[in-house]
């Protein structure tokens, strides 16, 4: 007999008729880079609602810390790069997928800077390169030293303020998406999200589209350096939608946190594991 558990659908029994019903072209689950990038992407062909559960300056992305990794030295290479990556995952990597975002990056670092991303760069204007653990080169662009999820964040949020047809529904927790028909599977078809605003109460979102970009889970574990957003939501929601869960094993961890009995897990940036 299966358990109770696997046979329930959604989290909460309401009359959707009763509840009031907001429509939109696209709906994004969470506000971090992944969603906000999304978002103003989507916005170019549509009617677009950005939720998140908390304020938009709660995301993963606003906390992260270190920089990002792309070929910008003349003296590296993208092979360099690709080959450093498939052996610091121990082969256990998609090596199409990547080389599809090492030889992207470069270009997406412009983009960046052009949105207005302030990467630090030398005397000389270059953009400043720092070396993290598994790189062979110096290819780590940063922000206001290793602030880089914030200065992301700053920008990315003022270019979705200003985008026509994009809004951002903040305080809004996503409960569980919607599919018909609702049993998910294979033959379902996601048609948007029954979601609790902190003001408004319980409402459904419908959506020709929906694209879930909710942020990690690192507050299922005991310790962890992850801010408090980060508890899985997009995970079981798309579980109890029928979604594939892929290598739900591969969670991050990062080596280097400061422990102090009693206080919570500050994260020493990789940075200065980098700087040796």
């Amino acid at each position: 007999m299966e358990s109770p558990y696997l046979q329930r659908r959604y989290l909460v029994s309401v009359e959707s008729r009763r509840l009031p019903h907001i429509f939109t072209d696209v709906l994004v689950i969470g506000a971090g880079a992944a969603g906000l990038c999304a978002g103003i992407e989507a916005a170019q062909a549509g009617r677009v609602i950005v939720v998140t559960k908390g304020q938009t300056f709660d995301s993963n992305t606003y906390h992260a810390q270190g920089g990002m990794a792309a070929v910008m030295d003349p003296n590296d290479s993208l092979g360099s790069h690709i080959a450093d990556t498939v052996s610091a995952g121990c082969g256990l990597g998609d090596e199409a997928v990547i080389r599809h975002v090492i030889e992207a990056a470069p270009q997406q670092v412009l983009q960046l800077q052009q949105w207005g991303v302030p990467f630090d760069t030398t005397a000389d204007g270059e953009l400043s390169l720092g070396r993290e653990g598994g790189h062979s080169a110096n290819r780590v662009v940063h922000a206001h030293g290793d602030a880089i999820g914030q200065a992301i964040i700053t920008v990315f949020l003022e270019r979705a303020k200003n985008t026509e047809n994009l809004k951002i529904f903040e305080q809004c927790f996503t409960i569980d998406l919607l599919t018909d028909p609702p049993a998910g599977g294979q033959e379902a078809v996601c048609i948007g999200a029954m979601t609790y605003h902190r003001r408004y109460g319980l409402q459904i979102i419908l959506a020709r589209q929906t694209i879930l970009a909710g942020g990690g889970a690192g507050m299922l574990w005991r310790e962890t350096s992850n801010p408090p957003c980060a508890t899985a939501d997009a995970l079981a929601i798309a579980f109890r939608a029928g979604a594939t869960i892929t290598d739900p094993e591969m969670v991050q961890f990062h080596p280097t946190t400061l422990y102090v009995a009693g206080a919570t897990r500050s994260l020493i940036s990789e940075a200065v594991r980098g700087e040796g």
